[in-house]
């Protein structure tokens, strides 16, 4: 009996760790997803010349962030858009950024946000 309820706690952990999110850190620019959306064709150029001051514009805002990494686009989950936000109100803050972030399917979960060094 005891057996059977190890085996049946270890496929649970097992099953818990396949289901939790990589954990990665990635260097890259901070771009608004309704500029990302617009400029799909050149974002690679385009991230180049985008502006804090666009990624805070109410509509920019709206429309949640992602981040531009190794030639791809990641997007930031609802929670984690907040918090990119907060970071770019900040005096100090740039849009070339270090993040270190949990994937949860498609999107990014931010745990941490800083400028590039």
């Amino acid at each position: 009996m005891k057996k059977a309820v190890f085996a049946v706690l270890l496929v649970g952990l097992v099953a818990l760790a396949a289901l939790a999110g990589e954990v990665m850190t990635l260097r890259g620019t901070v771009i608004d997803n309704h500029c990302a959306g617009m400029s799909k064709g050149n974002l690679a150029e385009f991230v180049k010349t985008h502006t804090k001051a666009c990624a805070l514009m109410p509509e920019c805002v709206a429309s949640g962030y992602s981040l531009f990494a190794d030639g791809k686009l990641h997007k930031f989950d609802q929670a984690s858009n907040k918090k990119v936000e907060e970071f770019l109100k900040k005096d100090e803050s740039k849009l070339e950024v270090v993040v270190k972030a949990e994937k949860v399917g498609d999107e990014l979960k931010l745990i941490s946000i800083e400028n590039q060094m």
